[in-house]
């Protein structure tokens, strides 16, 4: 058996799984990795760059070709067909950290949790410039609930993200969360759900993912976001339905945790990125109101931060202002005195 499988949802990515792929290959482990590349209907070369790693790596590297669905689309299929142990999902345009993947795959091999947290690094393709991105627990290696989890949420939140996620692919098959198609930033519901219905999470003192960031085509620019506002809207209440559904517990206070993240990005978005800002409030109003009523929690939650963004547009200050905040000094001493 295979101890994890890498699927990589790729779309229009000739240029860049010449790099991916290859940060994957450690010849000593060919025999315990499952390198899954769906071909999401490429108008490029993807298929054909992919399928050159089939013949030079057989039994390691597969391709699936099908029709255009979108990354969520792309995910579902590679998840699906994923045989490891555990699974791990690549955005093509990212790449693994190579020389820790033995011992990544020599934690995972004695690992029994649903989940398993590493660390990350963002790479601004601008600057070359690294982050790191580090879950910090009292004890790495330690199978977690989330009870502990949630009494010390700063320690983990880094790491429980698309990025940072490690799901075990039998847990993973079970829960069955199918992911939307044609929809960007699906991503959080991929880290929120089936992650909150764990029943043990561990956190390995390492890094496995770097996250390519700062090119302006992508989904998290600022530019895009606003244009796919609405695609963030889908995303949003497909994960409050789904929070609706489960049962009391720490699993779904994280749920309320990360859905929280997702309307404050949204917030974000309408409040501080949209230069008409009339209709930015006017979109905001409306998010807030429906959730109001269907999710009082984390409409009480999240609306003190409503207030305050309202505030900053009706003062006509962005984005970037609001962004210099949240790395100053002034910030972390309030972050710290809050926790």
């Amino acid at each position: 058996m295979k101890i994890l499988s890498f699927v990589i949802p790729a779309y229009n990515s000739e240029r860049f799984l010449e790099k991916c792929i290859p940060s994957m290959l450690v010849p000593e482990l060919l025999d315990k990795l499952e390198i899954i590349v769906v071909n999401d209907g490429s108008a490029d070369a993807t298929a054909e760059t992919a399928g050159k790693y089939c013949t030079q790596y057989p039994g390691t590297v597969r391709l699936i070709s099908q029709e255009n669905k979108g990354h969520g689309g792309a995910l579902n299929t590679g998840c699906a067909a994923a045989t490891g142990k555990y699974l791990k999902v690549i955005d093509a345009d990212d790449w693994i950290v190579t020389e820790n993947l033995p011992a990544f795959a020599a934690a995972l091999e004695t690992c029994e949790s649903d989940v398993v947290l590493t660390h990350h690094h963002t790479i601004d393709i601008g600057t070359g410039a690294a982050k790191e991105w580090k879950c910090t627990p009292k004890n790495f290696g330690v199978p977690m609930g989330f009870e502990e989890i949630m009494a010390d949420w700063h320690s983990y939140d880094m790491s429980l993200t698309f990025h940072g996620i490690t799901y075990r692919t039998e847990f993973y098959h079970r829960q069955n969360h199918i992911l939307p198609e044609h929809v960007f930033y699906e991503d959080h519901e991929y880290a929120t759900f089936p992650c909150c219905r764990a029943d043990t999470v561990t956190a390995l003192d390492l890094f496995v993912y770097e996250y390519r960031v700062g090119d302006v085509n992508q989904s998290v620019s600022a530019a895009n976001q606003l244009k796919r506002i609405g695609h963030m809207e889908t995303v949003l209440w497909n994960m409050i339905r789904a929070w609706q559904q489960l049962p009391e517990s720490r699993g779904k206070h994280y749920a309320s945790v990360k859905i929280q993240g997702v309307l404050l990005s949204y917030l974000t978005t309408a409040l501080l990125v949209n230069p008409d800002k009339k209709a930015g409030r006017i979109q905001a109003a409306a998010q807030m109101d429906v959730c109001r009523r269907a999710a009082p929690e984390i409409y009480s939650a999240v609306n003190k931060k409503y207030r305050v963004f309202s505030l900053l547009n009706r003062l006509h200050i962005g984005k970037a202002a609001w962004d210099r905040f949240l790395t100053s000094g002034i910030y972390r001493l309030l972050r710290g005195k809050m926790d």
